[in-house]
């Protein structure tokens, strides 16, 4: 009786050993068989804090989700020859998959409707001038741009002569940011000068604030950027150095990058409303593979926030501006 237990024994120990490896080599092949999917996300301009912080969303999906991102800048900021060559090479080079950062609403449209009847198109921070667009994962920039001029009023700025510069709004996204910026400031009684900046003088930007703000008397001064709200700033602080007329200027408006918390900090800005880039780069790439997977996809729209000198150490300002800090 006790051999007949132990030989039943051995047999159903022998068949849990047998279902085991071929439960083993069919996940195993299952692996082997499925195709890490290769996507290339193209920004809209060079390398910045901004980008860096949104690289890092990017690359915590990739992680999770086992797939390869490449991350590819521009030489030059809002360059659309740049964008569209990079669009056409990273589909040839074999991209699975195209998320894209748009430099210009209307002047992109073309390319990337040819690009759609290649390969999955994900769009991230601006749509384009299209009648069936691709999934978007942006941020609502009327609202920024309304919580901007919002704040404003909040911090008691009106009866003011504000300064607004005018810079990049080809780009859908600071469009706009303006125009749900200016829906506020046409309700309240300012004075406005409109600082136009091209974006052919990045290298002298430093050189055309601090010349607009010397020949013009000012309260406010509002951009709609976060590289030229750096710059701003660092006007701002230099001439505080050499005039203390100009260290009452208030300043406002858009980014979260580490010279404009510094600045925040050293109250040489007044407020910025800003969006979660690291949400935007997680979620653009979340979007890209379930399209590859034949999954619905619905855009995504990621929720604004002022951060000022009040509250920018709040614990969910913290968690916003410190993202890898948890």
């Amino acid at each position: 009786m006790k051999s007949k237990k132990t030989f039943v024994f051995i047999i159903l120990f022998l068949l849990l050993i047998i279902s085991f490896s071929v439960l083993l080599d069919d996940t195993l092949s299952n692996q082997k068989n499925k195709k890490i999917h290769n996507i290339s996300l193209i920004t809209s301009g060079r390398n910045n804090e901004s980008l860096m912080i949104m690289k890092q969303g990017v690359d915590q999906a990739a992680s999770e989700l086992n797939i390869d991102v490449s991350f590819i800048n521009l030489s030059q900021d809002n360059n659309i020859d740049e964008q569209k060559e990079l669009i056409d090479r990273e589909i040839k080079n074999g991209a699975d998959a195209i998320i894209l950062s748009p430099v210009d609403y209307e002047k992109i449209a073309n390319a990337v409707e040819e690009a759609m009847k290649k390969v999955p198109i994900i769009l991230i921070e601006s749509n384009v001038d299209l009648e069936k667009t691709p999934p978007t994962i942006w941020n609502d920039n009327y609202e920024l741009g309304e919580l901007l001029g919002e704040q404003m009023i909040e911090m008691g700025d009106m009866g003011k002569k504000v300064a607004i510069i005018k810079n990049n709004l080809e780009c859908k996204s600071i469009a706009d940011r303006y125009e749900g910026f200016m829906s506020v400031m046409n309700k309240i009684n300012n004075t406005y000068l409109f600082w136009e900046i091209p974006n052919e003088s990045q290298a002298n930007y430093y050189t055309e604030i601090k010349k607009l703000l010397e020949s013009n008397d000012v309260d406010v001064v509002v951009t709609l950027s976060a590289g030229m709200l750096e710059y701003v700033a660092e006007v701002k602080k230099d001439s505080n150095i050499i005039d203390n007329e100009k260290s009452s200027i208030k300043v406002y408006g858009t980014g979260s990058t580490s010279k404009i918390i510094s600045a925040l900090e050293e109250k040489n800005i007044n407020a910025t409303a800003t969006q979660n880039e690291f949400n935007i780069g997680y979620l653009g790439v979340k979007a890209a593979v379930d399209k590859l997977e034949g999954k619905k996809i619905n855009n995504s729209t990621i929720s604004s926030t002022i951060v000022n000198t009040d509250n920018m150490y709040s614990k969910e300002n913290q968690r916003l501006l410190f993202p890898l800090i948890r």
